[in-house]
């Protein structure tokens, strides 16, 4: 009997956690009836769930008669405590260049100053990254600004949650030839391309556009390979890994006139539409300057990453 009431008063207290934390200070609170009808609970574990909440300081309220009960104060950090149970589950690409390192270590150390617990899933392909928050496998991933654009024009459930800013992401795209004389793709040419990346599809599409080839499928990461084993014989990669691993001796061209550069440069992190709490908890935090201090101090080698 004590531990269904526990387990009922547990459930009460996340429910209406993750409720209030969606309010602001001088809003009014709904009434216990709502609550009951929202949550299909008891009167009773309502009303210890709120009186828990009380009691912790995460909310104080104010009785105005019949206007109703309204928040005079509300702590997020501790709401935030009680409506996410368990690490939060997100994604992002595999961190092979500092400045998804930085990415990583940032919101790491942005989710532990929040007093949250963080489990990150490197993932390849924002295609699949995006599909995988619409299926409620993860709360939020991290896209470029335009894979999340390409996502919703096609109608997929999602919204951007936090827009970090241009070149957080990566600095731009360079177009790779195995040939060191090449400049720009021809005719015939086999060009390496990946379906699952917006970006890269993208950028592939425009390029060859009109031009007679041979696309050969494969994932982004393993085109440096595919260039020098003679696979393919150009493809676009990012910059940032070419300068991170000093490679030598690669012709590459920078792909300046693109106009979409600055949207592939930048890290947003989406998450469902409807997932109001976890917009509510990100919206409350100083979640995006804490990234991008920890992601600038690892990009200056000030400070080692970890993740």
């Amino acid at each position: 009997m004590s531990e269904t009431f526990l387990t009922k008063k547990g459930l009460a207290i996340r429910y209406l956690a993750s409720d209030l934390i969606q309010m602001k200070q001088g809003d009014r609170l709904p009434v216990i009836s709502e609550y009951q009808e929202k949550f299909k609970a008891s009167r009773g574990t309502i009303q210890n769930g709120l009186n828990f909440l009380k009691e912790r300081r995460a909310i104080v309220c104010e009785n105005r008669g019949q206007l109703g009960t309204f928040l005079v104060d509300i702590d997020y950090n501790i709401l935030q405590t009680y409506a996410i149970s368990g690490p939060v589950p997100g994604t992002m690409p595999l961190p092979y260049s500092k400045r998804y390192e930085g990415l990583a270590t940032g919101l790491y150390a942005a989710f532990e100053k929040q007093d949250m617990r963080l489990n990150l899933a490197y993932v390849r392909g924002a295609k699949e990254r995006v599909r995988l928050v619409c299926t409620d496998a993860y709360r939020f991933a991290i896209v470029s600004r335009f894979a999340a654009k390409e996502a919703i024009s096609a109608g997929e459930p999602v919204q951007v949650a936090v827009d970090f800013g241009n070149h957080t992401y990566l600095s731009q795209h360079v177009l790779l030839f195995a040939d060191p004389e090449k400049k720009q793709i021809e005719n015939g040419m086999k060009i390496g391309i990946d379906y699952s990346s917006h970006d890269q599809y993208s950028l592939i599409q425009r390029l060859t556009s009109g031009l007679q080839l041979e696309l050969v499928e494969m994932p982004a990461y393993q085109l440096l390979q595919a260039l020098q084993t003679g696979k393919v014989e150009a493809g676009v990669w990012n910059y940032d890994e070419i300068v991170d691993k000093g490679y030598q001796g690669l012709n590459y061209v920078f792909l300046d006139a693109v106009q979409e550069q600055s949207d592939m440069s930048a890290a947003v992190m989406i998450c469902k539409r409807e997932d109001a709490e976890m917009m509510a908890i990100i919206e409350n935090s100083a979640l995006q300057n804490e990234v991008l201090e920890v992601q600038s101090q690892v990009l200056s080698g000030e400070k080692t990453p970890h993740y």
